[in-house]
């Protein structure tokens, strides 16, 4: 694996753009409502076992107003003498760590090739979120413990400290995003079926499948308001959500290696809103004489999912980069 070229990195925080991006920065912390992060982590290990010259943990640490953040971990023991570039990697809304795990086999695989490998559970009541915090605010919580996570990351001995990329899927591809432009410790992302780009999510019927459960959105739809009219009434009821918007996120992690990707068939992120999100955050990688490291992939034949042969192509990405 190569190590990251500090040189094009340090050209970009020179041109001029510093100011822009902390604005931008600052901008997306208020609207996801993210407190400066802080406070110990107090990490506990509450389960640990081995399988062959893996090791796994189950550990926790400090969250958001004390709460414990649940994490999986997964490295090599040679991470021990030689330590190893990480991997946050986050699953979709409704799946939990342990998915990664089983019966996807991600995390051992990804340690197996020489990664430290993390992940987090979302918050517990995330219904008691919403209705204290709002949509943005509910995905603000996962993102400030996404944080933490990195925090955590940095703490540990196996990890090469500089080498954190992150993987998300669905939600987690834009939990991604959002991170990524709000942390600069993620030096690597590769976001799949996360491309939240507002005008074609409600130009179709996407919005009904992501937001189905709202009662805003099931009043919509009874109504049988039309996209625009909708997206129109979401930006009303959640004034942020258009901060959030994937075409004001991705140019942000220029000139950071950012591998988008979506399903040919995925009816939720579809190929339209990648390949928006990709044309956004194109500029800002071609100013800075980084295409190379911008990148968007449309599997064939695939829907709302994470085949074989995108995971292979995601580790590639992180291979080559981190």
């Amino acid at each position: 694996m190569r190590g990251q070229n500090w040189l094009a990195l340090l050209l970009f925080l020179l041109s001029g753009c510093v100011p822009e991006f902390a604005n931008r920065r600052e901008t997306l912390r208020r609207a996801l409502q993210i407190p400066p992060s802080g406070g110990a982590l107090s990490p506990e290990l509450v389960e640990t076992w081995k399988q062959r010259d893996l090791v796994f943990e189950q550990v926790r640490f400090q969250g958001r107003d004390h709460q414990w953040i649940q994490a999986l971990v997964c490295y090599s023991e040679l991470a021990r003498f030689r330590p190893s570039p990480a991997l946050l990697c986050m699953p979709g809304s409704a799946n939990r760590k342990e998915d990664l795990l089983r019966p996807l086999d991600l995390i051992p695989r990804w340690a197996d090739q020489g990664f430290f490998v993390l992940s987090i559970d979302r918050s517990q009541d995330e219904e008691a979120l919403f209705r204290q915090k709002g949509l943005t605010g509910l995905w603000g919580d996962q993102v400030y413990n996404l944080m933490r996570a990195l925090d955590y990351l940095e703490s540990r001995s196996e990890v090469a400290q500089g080498r954190i990329g992150m993987l998300g899927l669905s939600l987690g591809g834009m939990e991604a995003l959002w991170l990524g432009a709000l942390d600069p410790r993620i030096r690597v992302v590769v976001s799949v079926s996360g491309q939240l780009a507002w005008q074609e999510v409600f130009a179709r019927d996407s919005w009904q499948l992501i937001f189905g459960d709202l009662p805003l959105a099931k009043d919509l739809i009874d109504r049988q308001v039309s996209g625009p009219q909708a997206l129109a009434a979401f930006f009303l009821a959640y004034p942020h959500l258009r901060q959030l918007d994937g075409l004001l996120i991705a140019p942000q992690l220029a000139p950071r290696p950012l591998l988008l990707m979506t399903g040919e068939l995925d009816p939720l992120i579809v190929p339209a809103a990648t390949q928006s999100v990709y044309d956004a955050a194109w500029p800002a990688y071609a100013d800075s004489g980084d295409l190379d490291r911008l990148e968007i992939w449309v599997e064939p034949q695939v829907g709302h999912g994470f085949s074989a042969a995108m995971q292979q192509r995601a580790l590639d990405w992180f291979c080559r980069w981190l």
